[in-house]
């Protein structure tokens, strides 16, 4: 009987466990500073490690990356890169279902906003004029379908 209570128990705090992990992984905008893009485009190490959200315009996704990125922890068949405003300022996105149903279908020249932390690339570039900070993705919604 005793270890019928000690089942029911450690079931009932498993069960508030999970419960709170999925309350506590709700997404809510207002924990992201609105940006401008030229702000990230010039300084974006003043950012850095800090959650943002802008609006930007979709050009297209790569799933291989240079060596440098690959070095940083991203790899093809786990990660987007999403190539966006300010062309210096990549945004890196998980593989997830959600994602594999939205990016492969956006349209080049859509209007969208992000939302996400502001990252450096831990392996530096071999030449300065690709990107060294990037957004780690948490968040992609649509504004506007580009043509």
């Amino acid at each position: 009987l005793w270890r019928l209570k000690i089942r029911k128990r450690f079931a009932a705090l498993v069960a508030m466990s999970l419960m709170s992990s999925l309350f506590s992984a709700q997404f809510d905008p207002k924990k992201y500073e609105p940006v401008e893009i030229e702000k990230l485009k010039a300084t974006p190490e003043d950012l850095k490690n800090k959650k943002v959200t802008f609006e930007t315009v979709y050009w297209r996704y790569e799933t291989t990356f240079p060596p440098y990125i690959e070095r940083s922890g991203y790899k093809a068949g786990k990660d987007y890169y999403l190539a966006v405003d300010p062309g210096n300022f990549p945004v890196m996105a998980d593989k997830t279902d959600e994602m594999n149903a939205i990016i492969p279908t956006l349209k080049r020249g859509s209007k969208i906003r992000v939302y996400g932390k502001v990252k450096k690339f831990s392996s530096p570039p071999v030449e300065t004029r690709f990107p060294h900070y990037f957004l780690e993705l948490d968040k992609l919604e649509i504004i506007e379908i580009g043509d």
